[in-house]
C-alpha cells in the first residue's frame, strides 16, 4: 500500500519559542512522525532557521522531510532579484491590495512548483495570511489551519485607524478561506462565523494534550505561573496585570515562562524563568496559572495546556474565548482587577475551593479535548482506510 503524501506549512520555526501556535505545530509534527509508516510528510517553513535548528528537527522528526522556503529571492544577483521578485511583488501589491495576504509572487511560484513536482494528496497551510499560496493550483485536498481569526486581529490592533476597513478585511479573509476544501479552527465562536460565511467544511479541532493527574501532596515551587510568548496581546495584557492586579497581591510570587520575559522589567516577587527546556517539570510543581488577557482572539493554547494538568486558571473573559464551556471548566473569570486578585488569593488559600476547581479542570478537559477525539479526526483524514 502506497503512503499518502502530505505537505504541511508553518512559517515559524516550531523549535524556537513556547507560543501556542508553535506548541500546536509540534503536536501535528509528532502525529505525522508517529504515523510515518503510513504517511510521507514534507514540512515547509520559512522563519528563524539555522543549522542547529535543522539538526534538532531531523533528530526529533527523522522521517519528515524539512524544506526551508525563503519569502524573498536573495539579492546576490540583482537583475534576477528585480525581475523575479521585486517588480512582480510591487505589481502584485498594486493590484491585490490585501493586507491579509502575506504571500509574494516569488513565494507562490515556489509553492506551486513544489506541489506540482510532488503530487501531494493533502496540503495543510497554517494561517489565512498564507492561504493564497494555493491560488490556481489543483489536485490536492487543501486544508487551511487558521490558528487565528486574522481580520479580528487587525481590528484589535488598528482600532480607530482610518485606513483600515474591517468589513473589507473580513471579506478578504473569507475569500481566502473559500479557496480551501476544509477549514480548521480551535474556537467555537470562529467555527460559527466560518460556517455562516464560507460554505466549506469546518472542523473544530480539539487541541489535545495527555491528561496529567498531579499528586495532591506534590512539592509546590511555583505559586502562580504565567506562560506566554512575546506577542503584543500578551505583552499589553501582562502590563495590565502588573499595573492593576499585582499591587493588590501581597507576598505572592509570580513566575513567568517564555519570551515575554524579555518585555518585563525586574520587580520584587516577579521571577522570570525565561525559556525552559522542560515545561512539564514546571507544571508538575505549580499551584495555579494565570492568563490575564485583555485583547486577543481564538482559544488560548496555554489555557488548554494548563487544564490538561488539572491546574486552575485565573483569567479574564478573553482568556476563555474559544472554549466550548465558559463555566465549571477550571477557570475563574473576571475582568475586574480586584476580583482577579481575590480569585488568585482564594485558590492559594482555600484548599476546598482549590480541589473543586482542579477536578473541574480535569473533567472539562477530558470530556472535550481528550487525545482520542483529535486522533479520530486526524486518522479519518490522513490514515488510508
Amino acid at each position: 500500500m502506497s503512503k499518502k503524501k502530505v505537505l504541511y506549512y508553518m512559517p515559524d520555526n516550531p523549535l524556537k519559542g513556547r507560543g501556542g501556535n508553535l506548541t500546536r505545530c509540534n503536536q501535528m509534527l509528532s502525529y505525522f512522525q508517529k504515523n510515518s509508516d503510513l504517511l510521507d510528510v514534507h514540512f515547509i517553513s520559512s522563519i528563524d532557521w539555522d543549522n542547529e535548528s535543522k539538526e534538532e528537527f531531523h533528530l526529533r522528526y527523522p522521517d519528515i522531510q524539512l524544506k526551508i522556503f525563503l519569502f524573498n529571492l536573495p539579492k546576490s544577483n540583482i537583475l534576477k532579484y528585480l525581475i523575479k521578485d521585486k517588480i512582480p511583488k510591487q505589481i502584485s501589491r498594486a493590484i491585490r491590495r490585501n493586507p491579509l495576504d502575506s504571500s509574494t509572487p516569488y513565494f507562490r511560484n515556489k509553492f506551486k512548483k513544489d506541489i506540482q513536482e510532488n503530487n501531494y494528496d493533502i496540503v495543510v497551510i497554517s494561517y489565512s495570511t498564507w492561504g493564497n499560496v494555493i491560488e490556481n493550483i489543483h489536485g490536492p485536498y487543501f486544508i487551511i489551519d487558521t490558528h487565528d481569526f486574522m481580520a479580528l486581529q487587525y481590528k484589535i490592533r488598528y482600532e480607530g485607524h482610518k485606513k483600515i476597513n474591517i468589513g473589507k478585511l473580513f471579506g478578504n479573509e473569507m475569500s481566502i478561506l473559500k479557496k480551501f476544501n476544509e477549514i480548521w479552527t480551535y474556537s467555537i465562536e470562529e467555527q460559527y462565523i466560518f460556517e455562516q460565511f464560507t460554505n466549506r467544511k469546518i472542523t473544530l479541532m480539539p487541541v489535545s494534550f495527555p491528561t496529567v493527574h498531579l499528586n495532591e501532596k506534590r512539592t509546590i515551587k511555583y505559586d502562580v505561573l504565567y506562560v506566554a510568548s512575546a506577542n503584543p496581546h500578551n505583552v499589553n495584557s501582562f502590563k495590565w496585570f502588573l499595573d492593576k492586579v499585582f499591587p493588590l497581591l501581597e507576598n505572592v510570587n509570580i513566575y513567568i515562562v517564555g519570551k515575554i520575559c524579555n518585555f518585563i522589567e525586574d520587580s520584587p516577587n516577579i521571577i522570570k524563568l525565561g525559556i525552559v527546556d522542560d515545561l512539564d517539570a514546571i507544571y508538575q510543581n505549580t499551584r495555579i496559572c494565570i492568563c490575564p488577557m485583555i485583547t486577543g482572539t481564538g482559544v488560548k493554547i496555554k489555557v488548554l495546556e494548563s487544564l490538561s494538568y488539572g491546574l486552575p486558571i485565573v483569567t479574564t473573559r478573553r482568556g476563555v474565548d474559544g472554549l466550548i464551556n465558559k463555566s465549571q471548566n477550571g477557570c475563574m473569570v473576571s475582568d475586574d482587577p480586584l476580583s482577579f486578585a481575590n480569585n488568585i488569593k482564594q485558590l492559594l488559600n482555600d484548599q476546598q475551593l482549590y480541589s473543586k476547581t482542579c477536578a473541574e479542570a480535569l473533567s472539562y478537559f477530558s470530556q472535550n479535548y481528550h487525545e482520542d477525539k483529535e486522533n479520530k479526526i486526524l486518522n479519518d483524514l490522513f490514515i488510508p482506510s
